[in-house]
């Protein structure tokens, strides 16, 4: 059996050495404990310092005809030669280990991350194993390797759960000076974010005011296969610091039914929530990707990362008018549960799980690992991923649903078939509910070879089958100009539209409410129907890990009424890759 490759020239380490690199060599006890004294607020400042300052460059395409070109500074005949040698050491070392397991298996996951996730797979000389030369901080990029990777400039960056993989090119720190490939290397791969988002009022709903919230990621990947050679096993953890205020039960509404924050929510005030907790295991050559564990129901089923190119948690990530008060759970909620995915080729697949529809959810900080089901929450997804023509024009299409087998109350019919308000009997139980939508984007005009380089059109429609739900139908449109100026290329406009309609049973009930002179559901003033949201956000880039998003929405019936006149939002999103 091959011996590992080795972190150290001149060094030999047995396979699958986790425990052994650690005992032979010891991280500084001074270095690491000052490393986590520091919060992630001077991480954040230090960065900004630095980025004002012209240290940590931009980073900014290079001319297409000019592959040898280096993006950064000129670097010396000595320094090249030092980079050769590196390239062959890592070409070598590659050849030699063991193919890694995919960290990402899911339908939002762009390709290019998944082939850098992989680089071991690659022959020598390729591009793939070219890429080890960034794992220095001081390495220039070609234009080349720019183009091919490019930096995803969707608004969640690796805060995303489904795109785990953050290209080097995109983390404020860098390589840690090399440490993070090395760890790499090892089968450990780690995710730190840091997303503030402040929003105002300026014009209409309830009055005018501000808030700020901010979500901080935290998340770690275990390679088992690279650690102790089980082959195509990995584990992953997640979890999220939340906190703040929102601006649409202070200012916008009453009910919080539409978020302009997305980093708003559940999970707030405590020091770590778990998000999702599980392992992965790809079997037949990759073809077949199963995940067990405690996760979202629907982490991988009805999303788009596309959508958080948005702030509003409406259109990020999943039609909430189907998900919403269902036990088809979104982040930051975690449940029981298991799915697989089966990739047979031709840009298709098909996905399928089975969770828990908990009681508990977790609990406030997600460590609530009883399991008790009220039932199960079953959904399944078939999709298609082209890149079509010559230009590689790159789509996803889905259609999927789930079924609900808990039990629940219908909102207004009563055992009997009548009015609950008006023959005061007990509710009707509705034993089986469920949604099912349809979701696709396409890129139709390529500005460029960087990934999502070009003209984007994206659309999402869901459909509430059941009578217990808050929402019943959802329709969002949306289109996305990534990259139109050569020096830009991660800089995105987005526009985006999405049309919502309350539950019709809510509605009735409200009406009749309304009509004998009752309080009305949820708290509002008149009986809710639709509302309307229409958001603008410029994506951009600032330097390496570091995004703004100045953002505007006008919102159509806010608390879907006609009591609030309709409002302007107007704030920004802050995203630190580190």
């Amino acid at each position: 059996m091959e011996s590992a490759p080795s972190l150290f020239p001149g060094k030999r380490i047995p396979p699958y050495p986790a425990e052994q690199f650690c005992r032979k060599h010891p991280p500084d006890e001074k270095g690491f404990r000052m490393s986590f004294l520091i919060s992630w607020r001077s991480l954040l400042s230090a960065a900004l310092f630095f980025c004002a300052a012209g240290i940590i460059p931009r980073a900014e395409a290079a001319p297409v005809s000019s592959v040898s070109r280096h993006a950064g500074p000129a670097v010396s005949p000595s320094v090249l030669s030092r980079k050769k040698t590196m390239r062959h050491r890592h070409v070598v070392a590659a050849s030699r280990s063991v193919a890694p397991a995919s960290a990402a298996g899911s339908a939002a996951a762009s390709e290019p991350l998944q082939l850098a996730a992989s680089s071991g797979n690659a022959k020598p000389g390729s591009f793939w194993n070219e890429m080890h030369v960034l794992t220095q901080d001081n390495a220039a990029s070609s234009s080349q390797q720019r183009e091919r990777v490019g930096v995803n400039a969707s608004a969640m960056g690796s805060a995303w759960p489904e795109v785990r993989v953050v290209p080097e090119l995109d983390r404020l720190l860098g390589s840690l000076g090399g440490w993070r490939q090395r760890l790499s290397d090892y089968g450990f791969d780690f995710t730190l974010t840091y997303m503030a988002e402040g929003m105002s009022n300026a014009v209409g709903g309830r009055r005018q005011g501000f808030d700020y919230s901010h979500q901080v990621v935290m998340g770690t990947d275990f390679d088992l296969e690279k650690m102790f050679g089980l082959k195509g096993l990995s584990f992953h953890m997640l979890g999220v610091q939340r906190a703040g205020r929102s601006v649409a039960t202070d200012y916008l509404e009453k009910t919080g039914l539409i978020q302009p924050q997305q980093d708003y929510g559940a999970g707030g005030n405590v020091l770590y929530k778990l998000v999702y907790m599980y392992f992965e295991e790809s079997l037949l050559n990759k073809k077949l990707v199963v995940d067990v564990g405690r996760m979202p129901a629907n982490i991988k089923f009805g999303t788009s990362y596309f959508g958080c190119y948005a702030l509003n948690s409406i259109i990020c990530a999943h039609p909430t008018a189907i998900s919403v008060s269902s036990k088809w759970r979104s982040w930051p909620f975690s449940q029981w549960g298991a799915m697989a995915r089966f990739n047979p080729g031709y840009h298709l697949y098909a996905q399928a799980g089975v969770f828990e529809a908990s009681a508990t959810e977790g609990g406030q900080a997600g460590f609530n690992f009883s399991f008790a089901p009220l039932g199960y929450v079953i959904p399944v997804e078939l999709g298609w991923e082209p890149a079509l023509g010559k230009d590689k024009l790159t789509g996803h299409y889905k259609i999927g649903g789930y079924f609900d087998t808990s039990d629940h109350p219908d909102p207004f019919t009563a055992i009997d078939g009548s009015p609950i308000l008006i023959s005061h009997k007990p509710a009707r139980i509705e034993h089986q509910r469920g949604a099912w939508y349809v979701g696709a984007d396409q890129m139709v005009w390529r500005f460029g070879p960087a990934k999502d380089q070009g003209l984007i059109l994206f659309g999402l429609a869901g459909w509430n089958e059941g009578s217990s739900l808050a929402g019943q139908t959802q329709y969002t449109a949306g289109i996305i100009s990534q990259g139109m100026f050569p020096s830009r290329i991660t800089d995105a406009v987005s526009l985006f539209w999405t049309w919502q309609s309350v539950n019709r049973k809510i509605t009735r009930l409200q009406e009749l409410e309304y009509d004998l002179g009752y309080p009305l559901k949820n708290g509002v003033t008149l009986p809710q129907s639709n509302f309307q949201v229409l958001e603008l956000t410029y994506t951009a880039f600032l330097t390496r890990g570091l995004k703004l998003l100045p953002d505007l929405q006008y919102i159509v019936h806010p608390d879907a009424t006609r009591s609030y006149p309709n409002a302007l939002e107007a704030g920004f999103r802050l995203l630190a890759q580190f």
